[in-house]
């Protein structure tokens, strides 16, 4: 396989796992190709007190 690339997995539900096998992404990666990671946002409960 050529070109840029992230491998990604998480372990656990604080690492938002929510596949619970070993379950990974292939994900390509070009300049500027807006991806933020983790893609997950947090949710309400999930984000720090101000």
């Amino acid at each position: 396989m050529g070109g840029q690339w992230n491998y990604l997995t998480s372990c656990g539900p604080d690492a938002t796992q929510t596949v619970y096998h070993l379950h990974g992404h292939l994900l390509p990666r070009t300049a500027g190709d807006g991806l933020a990671l983790p893609w997950t946002h947090p949710t309400r409960e999930q984000e720090p007190s101000r």
